[in-house]
Order: structure tokens, then C-alpha cells, then sequence
């Protein structure tokens, strides 16, 4: 599919629903007993707490992943130093 044509479908689904909110908040409830505003109201509530929670498992899972890195850095240095220690003894230096 064209860019464009992508470009314009995003646009009519962006319009529309703002559409519908200008139009409730100027004239009224489209109908009786729908009322836009209040349910966008309730959505944003539950979103919220779930949205929370994903963002606090990225942080830990970031925090996680970079303590297990430096653990491995830590590791690898190590052995590097043993290695030139090791290479020290067999030539005779100190």
C-alpha cells in the first residue's frame, strides 16, 4: 500500500473520533445514553495502572539485564588477570 494512502487513513482515524468529542463537548451527548467524554474518562483510568506496571517491568528488566553484564565484565577482567599473572610466573617476572 502507498504511503500516502496510509498517511490519509491515519489522518480520517485521528479526525473522526476528535470529531465526535468536539461535537459532544459543544452540542451535547450524541445520544442519550452515550456519553463519549465520560467513557474516554474511564477508559484513561484503566489504562493507567496497566501502563504502570509495563513500564516498572521494563525498568527491572532493564536494571537485570545490566547487573548481569557487569557481573560478566567483572568475570572476564578477573580471568584476564589471572591469564597475564599466569604468563608473569612462566617467564620468570615478577
Amino acid at each position: 500500500m502507498h504511503p500516502l494512502v496510509k498517511l490519509l487513513i491515519g489522518i480520517v482515524l485521528l479526525l473522526v473520533p476528535l470529531g465526535l468529542y468536539a461535537y459532544e463537548y459543544t452540542v451535547g451527548a450524541i445520544y442519550p445514553r452515550v456519553n463519549l467524554l465520560s467513557s474516554l474518562w474511564t477508559v484513561i483510568q484503566g489504562i493507567i495502572p496497566p501502563f504502570l506496571m509495563v513500564i516498572g517491568l521494563f525498568i527491572i528488566w532493564l536494571e537485570l539485564d545490566e547487573w548481569r553484564i557487569e557481573k560478566e565484565l567483572k568475570e572476564e577482567e578477573e580471568k584476564e588477570k589471572k591469564k597475564k599473572k599466569g604468563k608473569k610466573e612462566e617467564k620468570g617476572e615478577e
